[in-house]
């Protein structure tokens, strides 16, 4: 056959290669190629023969030098469709590759050649893939099949043929050979191969190896002289500063001059490339060439071999000062001003002799990259000093000079990585500039226009490569003069100028909103010339004769969010507020005269501009983990490279506030620069400019790993173990391993993950990746270019990542202070077990569930908490009444065991209901009961009968789902939206903990609650309609959580812009309905954003006059989406100052420095990425309104006594309201045997005790007896009562004197005492007893009694009429609390209650306790 016969040929061709043994053949070791098999599955081969196929392609690959700058091997195999084995970049060792194919695993299928040619072309024979063909690295192509195609193979052929694709076809058995031509590269004798069978194949397979080094060898490269990394690195100047001193042997310095001829041999020099000079040093410096001095590679090589030994001793400091002033030069040949990477690499074996600290950081600060090469005894902290860091990178540490040689090619590889990427980084940045120019204006104001647009090309002196302009106008409709790419010199552009005209009849109409519209969808698209995707900025210029007829606020802030810059400039009748809202601040003018002006704008590089808003970032470890594969582009990396760089520039970072860490990765991760590799910022500023790119496979889940184990440690910085916040940014495409596990491992380790998708990245990978919730943590573009619009977002990144600690701190506070009130409840948890849950899964939701009953109370008589698992059954793990205390619920829950199974939580559901009946017969009376069900699936049963049966009990259900759970299941579980949650991942259960504890707490703590709340909304037009129902829906979620009545909360709105509305004021509606109707019937204002205006407005509403009252708690509430136009400092202040306590709530655009400003404290401020988030905040607000600063919620611990008058001259009606006070001062503490004990002493002619401190454990119990009691008869001997009642503190009465537990004894009484001579003793005594006395004085009460049993006129307090008891236990609880404070912390306490029966009311207050 004709391919056989080219074989025989073949044999002649021996210069190609090295021949060893009989089994192995292997080319030149230069050899260059990207080869890749596709290898035929499909049903004909046969299993058996497939072994044929893989021992084939095991001795091709063992015949090649392997490696990453030599020849590359990728696989693919094809049956019905392709599938890729691996890419060329997908390993580096050859082993690897052999032990895949020895693997194999044997597809099957049908066979559809034409697919898998047209899957090489588009899948493997790209850069992304490894493939080099942009370096003129041959691509070569083997396909081997066993039968006739069944699509066609001609078409996908030529494609790859006409990439430079060579094509080898190997046919076997039933190959069809017309087939195999028209695949393969002509002539086809040397590129056709056919065999009879697959016994055959090896037989061939030196031959095919011949062919393919002859191949490789005509268009072999010659990578001995060029490392792979320094073929696209052409351009630098390089001064090498060897030492030359006498410690240095002649045979050593031998070595230096041989280590200086390898390392430029592998340079591209030449005058417009790569330009070398040298120096050498000792005492004194020896210029031996300066930078340009030899531009041919061989002349420059002669020197460096003749090269003398100066001698002397070692004064380094010197050396590279010289080096800075004399070969750093223009004078001397350096281009930096040209933008041309700058770079010194100093070679010294001892220690100098003089300072080199100083001189080094002069060099560096000079934008000289410093590599450090130390011999022997050089001393490795002077080779810091000199060095760039992070040091890994750039200095270098031998025992011997005989190590120089091995050095060289690891050393230049490391040199052009950097000047490639220095390269990229001085590239000048240069801008697409759209002009759009109203047909409206006036032609003298035309004339204008067109001459500031004339001088402006002649300043900018636009072409293709830098500046390119277009231009348009507008009225009603938008006519584009020229393109970007219209146009390639100034000439073209100033000839087209010329020609520029309004039109003759103009359209009076001007709409400029969509005039915006167009140019945002077709001046900056690359078929229009822009160079987005280049990473040049885009300008749009608007030029306008007068106001527009249309909304134009909204698309400019679009086009703003998306990284186009507008520029407003406005003549004739233009105003100003309308060019201040379109344009991006401060680029608004009001005159032509300003050419010079705008081409500053346009010329000058972007500034950072998130520092305002991160520059507080306090204390944080931040880490990047940085996808570097193959499916980027050079350039697209440098675009990453300016993104991680201006965070970076926005922190506050210091090595004892922000440290930053970075990680890069393909098919492996490394550490750049550890969390203790820098100390100060402008250092790892100059080192990111240079991070080195490489390529390979996305493996994003190793690099996850590699983050948690070798940079969040001690060892590398990290300050977890101090309780500093441990932050990593991921910045990642689609990752091609797991991510999951390892995600989850690193979020476990306790860092807060953010996740920044580029271009194809997987959206629910990236959920996988980060925090919850996903709204805060992740982060999706569809180009490397438009990370540039995450600049809005990234000041949220900020404000979470600097605020996050504080925020949740507040949090956790405020939910655990407000669950003390939650004295009783039964609480259930209905845990999915089933086999789709792991183990650190299942014990995430343990964790939840502790750390959940943690803030709560948990007793018999308390708060109980029972524990249900299911699966295809459920099973009770522990009822309600099992554990008795927290300690034995959270041992009971780390026992608990996952059995696996289905996931059937509707049977679970209907478990349920006879649980919490059992539930009922065991308390006295009925508490509110909880079901919180926890499941990460569908349910295979039906679950919204049964949900709502237990509902229907009266059973509030909270439904969390996690990963795979049906959200419309978990809504039927949990009946509404508000008790819904869903999280991605179990480790996210943690952060949704408060959200539900601060449910189930808020009642309690808001029941009492009063206040003014007043919300302040923007209401202008950059606000979509759907966002502001939003803001409605979340004002109306906040007024249905508050407690709205006449004497508690009143609510009032107003919505601003560039006005302000009053929607309803404070004292308009004193119930939910007409609030809610009002709200209902708002409509957006539109305009700017006068915040500050508004704020000053607002004021009034919160006096008198307007609804607002002076004695409760004002609150108001603004939510923003902009940046104010005004200044907002003295108008918040003013409402600070008067005692407004100001919540700011900024979503999407709006600046956190003002929304501080607004608020006054950071905890009160709310930054927000989107609209949606502000359904999670309506329950953290509604709670902190409710419970504003409060420093003590109720007495946790105390001895407390009621010495209660019993007296005939009160009332049977009087002595209720008596008893209601009581219970109303119990129901304010929290009761229980380690907490605050109740003991009752009533007395008249005698006393007696009713119950005693260690009678009753829990609150309802103590108000059982209160109401129990029965009013005696007789006088009112005081004295007597307070003898009788210091006894009843003793230790068996239950006091806890022992203990250090406060000790309180409440008299209450009507009259004056009928032994008045006998009162001062007993007080005293008590008192000397360390027992605090309260009188409670009603009606007929002495005052001079009163104060001589307390001791302490802030312990007195008085009431003029029996009914005003109701309000008066508030003023006492808070007494109580207070007092206490110390003990709240403690958590513990005794407490007993005496009061005075007798009837005496006076009709006033005393001074000085009202209000209290």
């Amino acid at each position: 056959m004709e391919g056989t016969q080219g074989l025989l040929a073949i044999f002649t061709i021996a210069t190609c290669f090295l021949v060893n043994g009989a089994q192995k053949t292997v080319c030149k070791e230069e050899a260059v190629a990207d080869i890749v098999f596709l290898v035929d599955g499909s049903w004909s081969i046969g299993s058996e023969n497939f072994k044929q196929i893989r021992q084939f392609l095991y001795t091709l690959v063992n015949s090649f030098d392997v490696a990453p700058d030599h020849v590359r091997i990728g696989l693919v195999q094809y049956s019905n469709t392709p599938r890729t084995e691996f890419l060329l970049n997908t390993f580096q060792d050859k082993q690897d590759i052999l032990q895949y194919i020895n693997n194999l695993r044997y597809m099957g299928g049908e066979t559809n050649t034409g697919l898998g040619l047209d899957f090489l072309l588009n899948e493997l024979f790209v850069d992304r893939a490894g493939s080099r063909v942009n370096e003129n690295v041959p691509q070569i192509a083997v396909v081997i099949t066993d039968s006739e195609s069944m699509d066609n193979v001609g078409l996908h052929a030529l494609k790859l043929k006409k990439q430079g694709v060579t094509l080898y076809a190997i046919g076997i058995k039933e190959a069809d050979e017309d087939q195999l031509k028209e695949i393969a590269t002509t002539p086809h004798n040397q590129h056709v191969y056919s065999v009879s069978d697959f016994a055959a194949l090896q037989g061939i397979s030196q031959s095919l190896i011949q062919v393919l080094c002859t191949t490789v060898d005509e268009a072999k490269r010659p990578i001995s002289k060029v490392v792979q990394e320094c073929l696209n690195a052409t351009v630098a100047d390089i001064v090498f500063l060897v030492d030359g001193s006498t410690s240095i042997s002649p045979t050593n310095f031998q070595e230096v001059r041989k280590f200086l001829h390898s390392f430029i041999e592998g340079l591209d020099i030449g005058a417009d490339k790569v330009r070398v000079g040298l120096a050498q040093f000792s005492n004194e410096i020896q210029k031996q060439f300066h930078l340009g001095e030899h531009t041919d590679q061989r002349a420059l090589l002669e020197q460096v071999d003749r090269l003398p030994q100066l001698g002397g001793g070692t004064a380094t400091g010197k050396a590279i000062t010289v080096l800075r002033e004399e070969f750093f030069t223009k004078a001397n040949g350096s281009r930096a001003d040209q933008r041309v990477p700058q770079i010194a690499v100093v070679l010294t074996d001892g220690e100098s002799a003089d300072d080199v600290e100083l001189p080094a950081k002069a060099l560096r600060k000079q934008g000289v990259i410093v590599f450090a090469i130390g011999v022997g005894a050089a001393n490795i902290n002077e080779l810091k000093d000199i060095a760039n860091r992070p040091h890994k990178h750039f200095l270098v540490n031998i025992e011997s000079f005989q190590a120089l040689q091995t050095l060289s090619q690891g050393l230049l590889q490391t040199v052009c990585v950097s000047m490639e990427s220095q390269r990229m980084a001085l590239i000048p940045k240069f801008s697409d500039i759209f002009f759009l120019v109203d047909s409206n204006m006036m032609q003298a104001d035309f004339q204008l226009v067109r001459t500031l647009l004339m001088r402006l090309v002649n300043q900018l002196n636009p072409c293709t490569k830098t500046m390119r302009l277009g231009l348009a106008q507008f009225a009603q409709d938008t006519k584009v003069e020229f393109l970007l790419n219209t146009h390639n010199t100034k000439e073209e552009y100033l000839a087209a100028l010329r020609k520029f005209r309004l039109p003759l009849r103009p359209n009076r109409s001007r709409h400029l909103g969509d005039a915006l519209e167009y140019a945002r969808a077709h001046f900056f698209t690359t078929a229009s010339g822009g160079r987005n995707e280049q990473g040049y900025r885009q300008f749009l210029v608007t030029v306008t004769g007068g106001d527009s007829k249309d909304n134009v606020m909204k698309v400019a802030r679009t086009i703003k969010s998306e990284g186009t810059t507008i520029v407003s400039i406005g003549l004739g009748e233009s105003t100003l507020p309308e060019l201040k809202l379109m344009a991006t601040s401060p680029f608004f003018y009001q005159t032509t005269p300003i050419a010079s002006v705008l081409k500053t704008v346009f010329e000058t590089e972007e500034v950072v501009t998130v520092t305002d808003d991160c520059s507080e970032a306090s204390l944080a470890d931040i880490v990047f983990i940085v996808d570097v594969s193959s499916s980027y582009r050079t350039a697209n990396f440098q675009l990453v490279r300016g993104f991680i760089h201006k965070i970076v520039d926005g922190l506050d970072m210091d090595f004892n506030r922000v440290r930053v860490g970075i990680v890069l990765y393909s098919n492996k991760a490394s550490a750049q620069v550890y969390l203790n590799s820098f100390q100060d910022k402008t250092n790892i500023l100059q080192f990111i400019k240079i991070l080195p790119y490489r390529r390979g496979l996305t493996y994003t889940g190793e690099a996850l790993e590699y983050a948690r184990e070798k940079m969040f440690i001690k060892e590398r910085g990290s300050r977890k173990e101090q309780g500093v916040q441990q932050v990593a940014i991921v910045i990642t495409g689609k990752s091609q391993d797991n991510v999951t596990s390892h995600a989850a491992a690193l979020r476990r380790a306790g860092v807060t993950v953010y996740a920044v998708g580029i271009k194809d990245a997987d959206e629910n990978e990236l959920r996988q990746i980060a925090s919850d919730p996903p709204n805060k943590h992740v982060l999706h573009v569809d180009s490397f270019a438009k990370l540039k619009t995450l600049e809005k977002s990234l000041k949220s990144v900020c404000y979470n990542i600097l605020k996050k600690a504080v925020k949740d701190n507040a949090r956790t506070y405020t939910a655990k202070q407000s669950c003390l009130q939650t004295d009783e409840a039964d609480m259930f948890f209905l845990i999915d077990h089933s086999g789709s849950i792991e183990y650190p899964d299942f014990a995430d939701m343990k964790t939840f569930i502790k750390e959940f009953i943690h803030t709560f109370h948990i007793g018999p008589h308390h708060v109980r908490v029972g524990v249900v698992k299911f699966s295809d059954t459920p099973a009770l793990e522990f009822d309600l009444t099992t554990y008795p205390d927290k300690p034995s619920v959270e041992k009971a829950v780390d026992g608990i065991i996952q059995l696996g199974g289905g996931t059937s939580t509707g049977l679970a559901l209907t478990s349920m209901g006879p649980y919490f009946d059992r539930a009922k017969a065991t308390r006295s009376n009925k508490v509110r009961e909880y079901l919180i069900v926890i499941t990460d699936g569908e349910s295979q049963d039906n679950v919204k009968d049964q949900a709502a049966k237990l509902r229907a009990q009266g059973i509030t259900i909270y439904a969390i789902g996690v990963n795979l759970a049906n959200d419309a299941q978990l809504l039927e579980i949990a009946g509404s939206q508000e008790k819904k949650f869903f999280v991605n991942n179990f480790d996210a259960l943690k952060p949704i903990k408060n959200d539900i504890i601060t449910d189930i707490c808020s009642p309690d703590i808001c029941k009492d609650m009063k206040g003014d709340v007043l919300f302040l909304i923007d209401s202008s037009g950059s606000i979509n309609n759907p966002d502001f129902q939003k803001m409605k829906v979340f004002m109306q979620s906040i007024i249905n959580k508050s407690d709205i009545g006449l004497d508690k909360v009143h609510v009032g709105i107003i919505q601003f812009s560039t006005s302000q509305q009053v929607i309803f004021p404070l004292n308009k509606h004193n119930d939910k309905e007409g609030m809610l109707q009002d709200l209902q019937t708002m409509q957006q204002i539109g305009g700017g954003t006068l915040t500050g205006e508004a704020l000053s407005y607002t004021s009034q509403f919160f006096d008198p006059p307007k609804g607002g009252r002076t004695n409760v708690k004002q609150f108001l509430i603004v939510v923003t989406d902009g940046e104010a136009q005004d200044e907002v400092t003295s108008a918040a202040k003013k409402l600070q100052d008067k005692g407004v306590i100001i919540y700011a709530i900024g979503v999407v655009n709006a600046n956190n420095t003002q929304l501080l400003e607004i608020s006054g404290a950071q905890e009160r401020v709310y930054s927000e990425r989107d609209f949606d988030a502000l359904k999670a905040l309506d329950s953290q607000l509604a709670l902190a309104i409710c419970d504003p600063e409060r420093e003590c919620v109720r007495t946790e611990i105390a001895d407390i006594i009621f010495l209660v008058d019993g007296s005939t001259s009160i009332s049977s009606d009087n002595f209720d309201i008596m008893k209601n006070f009581m219970m109303s001062v119990v129901n304010e503490t929290s009761v229980g045997e380690k907490q605050t004990r109740y003991g009752l002493i009533v007395f008249s002619d005698d006393p007696e005790s009713k119950f005693t401190l260690n009678e009753y454990k829990s609150k309802r119990d103590v108000n059982s007896a209160i109401t129990k009691l029965r009013e005696p008869s007789g006088d009112t001997y005081t004295g007597k009562a307070l003898k009788y009642s210091l006894g009843y503190f003793g230790a068996q009465y239950g006091g806890r004197k022992a203990l250090n537990v406060p000790q309180w004894l409440m008299v209450i009484t009507d009259g004056e005492a009928t032994d008045s001579y006998s009162l001062a003793g007993p007080a005293k005594e008590l008192r000397d007893n360390g027992i605090i006395v309260y009188s409670i004085g009603v009606v007929g009460a002495n005052k001079q009694e009163l104060e001589l049993m307390a001791g302490d006129t802030n312990k007195v307090f008085f009431v003029d009429d029996f009914h005003k008891l109701d309000t008066l236990h508030k003023n006492i609880s808070f007494e109580f609390c207070q007092t206490s404070k110390p003990v709240c912390e403690k958590t513990q306490g005794d407490l007993v209650l005496l009061i005075d029966s007798s009837a005496w009311l006076f009709l006033r207050v005393w001074t000085g306790r009202q209000g209290c």
